[in-house]
């Protein structure tokens, strides 16, 4: 059990670095799509429209890929009030259980979002015009990642020897 745990961990770690870059970009895109929008509208009057959309679909996207990270790093809303106050022998129990609700509470949420997105391809973006199932992916992709790394958590903590507490936030 203590490999599986290892490798968990590490596999969940791989994963939630590449998707800390990810949200990074977003959020640095985001920020000059902004400031793009600013700059247009009270100093050169450039008259571009697109900025508002793409700025809302790029925080729709970093938003929402941020809660795997939230998800690794256990930010996510817990009972540890609660729980902190059990004796050690429920905790563990305790714990398992609530990581595989919210397995399963993420899980649903991504399969619901499939044919959210589905639906999305016979919609148009007003500005762009393209359809929206890329910007309703969003959802599925987040929450299964979510549900994943969820999953990988458990495993990782699994390991008795192994330190799994979670990483700074923030860090890449």
């Amino acid at each position: 059990m203590e490999t599986v745990a290892r490798l968990s961990a590490d596999f969940s770690e791989f994963i939630d670095r590449l998707n800390r870059w990810a949200v990074g970009l977003l959020m640095a895109l985001l920020i000059l799509t902004v400031w793009t929008a600013v700059l247009d509208r009270y100093l050169f009057k450039w008259q571009i429209g697109w900025v508002e959309e793409l700025a809302r679909y790029l925080m729709i996207w970093a938003i929402l890929l941020a809660v795997p990270c939230c998800v690794v790093a256990r930010q996510h809303v817990r009972l540890a009030m609660f729980s902190d106050r059990l004796p050690p022998i429920i905790q563990k129990p305790l714990s398992i259980l609530v990581d595989l609700v919210t397995i399963a509470f993420f899980a649903y949420i991504a399969i619901s979002g499939i044919d959210f997105a589905r639906q999305g391809m016979s919609q148009l973006s007003t500005v762009f015009r393209m359809p929206m199932v890329y910007a309703f992916a969003a959802i599925p992709t987040a929450f299964g990642l979510a549900a994943l790394q969820a999953f990988l958590t458990l495993l990782g903590s699994m390991g008795a020897t192994r330190n799994t507490s979670p990483p700074l936030a923030g860090s890449f």
